[in-house]
């Protein structure tokens, strides 16, 4: 995680924590002028720990039993309290801060380790400035439903057999993804779980820290043109180059011009010379793409990614027609 992430999410955190011990604080409040002999135990409650600590800097020589009374006081206290509470038709924990990590409090900190808390913050942000927070529920792979993987492709070959094994590779993919992966094209029709699987990719490979920038391939196009002929000052098409992984999903929607072919291929280029990967995903057969693109495009795409074929009837149908 770099040192803005962190203390982006440390704040975060903090501000989680401020929010539950002043919630906390008005709940105190409301007990205290409800139960009007509460105010008195609280106090006594809250006077142990200076106690405690005068007689540790006194050098009394009593301390071990004298400290030993203060404890079993304020045992009885917190005993009286909850009686308190609990006569009075309250829980005996309404006045404690309800944090949004239990196992940290809120802190960021379990024991001396950072906690996973802050991880998951730092990811869920990185979900959706790479484009993924749409995705984060609908296209995990633990959302993909096989059931609807059925019948054989034109070849004979079992559809839920081949899916299943384009299922296990993304997952493998995504689990042992490092800098320098394989690049991967999906191809196959519309509906076929193209995009579902390359955005539970990124979802997996940011949550193992790497930084990942999701874009339609049109979207990436109108970036560049955007950039080049200053019609947006906020353009960063410097995002597509240097993420750890680009997904350009759905090749082929896009209208080719000669600015956007340079553009394909300087980007797929640059990413492929500097060890950078990408995943592209196309409703295109080879054979489309080879006719729709430059040579040296196709030889890239067809040469160098790992290239995964989809198969089925079209999900998005199949879901809609059950409706």
């Amino acid at each position: 995680m770099s040192y803005e992430e962190r203390n982006h999410a440390f704040a975060e955190l903090d501000n989680k924590r401020m929010r539950a011990l002043e919630e906390a604080r008005l709940r105190e409040q409301e007990l205290e002028s409800k139960i009007p002999t509460l105010k008195d135990v609280n106090r006594a409650i809250a006077s142990i720990g200076p106690r405690l600590l005068s007689l540790g800097m006194s050098g009394d020589p009593d301390f071990e039993s004298k400290s030993e009374a203060l404890y079993k006081e304020h045992e009885a206290l917190i005993e009286k309290k909850h009686s308190l509470l609990t006569k009075n038709g309250y829980p005996t924990d309404y006045d404690m801060p309800i944090y949004s990590c239990k196992l940290c409090n809120d802190t960021g900190y379990n024991d001396t380790k950072i906690c996973n808390c802050v991880r998951e913050a730092i990811a869920k942000r990185a979900y959706y400035s790479s484009g993924l927070g749409k995705a984060l529920e609908s296209q995990s792979f633990d959302a993909l439903d096989m059931m609807y993987y059925t019948g054989t492709t034109e070849s004979g070959a079992s559809v839920k057999e081949q899916m299943s094994f384009v299922v296990d590779y993304c997952k493998r993919y995504a689990k042992y993804f490092s800098p320098g992966a394989e690049s991967l094209l999906m191809i196959g029709g519309a509906g076929r779980g193209k995009t579902h699987l390359a955005s539970a990719i990124g979802m997996e490979v940011i949550r193992k820290g790497y930084t990942v920038v999701y874009e339609n391939a049109a979207n990436i196009f109108n970036t560049f043109e955007a950039e080049r002929f200053g019609r947006d000052i906020k353009a960063d098409p410097e995002r597509y180059y240097d993420c750890s992984l680009l997904i350009i999903d759905d090749l082929g929607t896009e209208f080719n011009t000669q600015f956007t072919l340079s553009v394909l291929f300087n980007l797929i280029n640059h990413r492929m010379i500097n060890g950078l990967s990408t995943i592209v995903t196309t409703n295109l057969s080879l054979k489309e793409i080879e006719n729709n693109y430059k040579e040296r495009i196709f030889s890239r795409l067809s040469g160098e990614y790992t290239v995964l074929p989809f198969c089925g009837k079209d999900i998005r149908r199949l879901k809609k027609e059950a409706l």
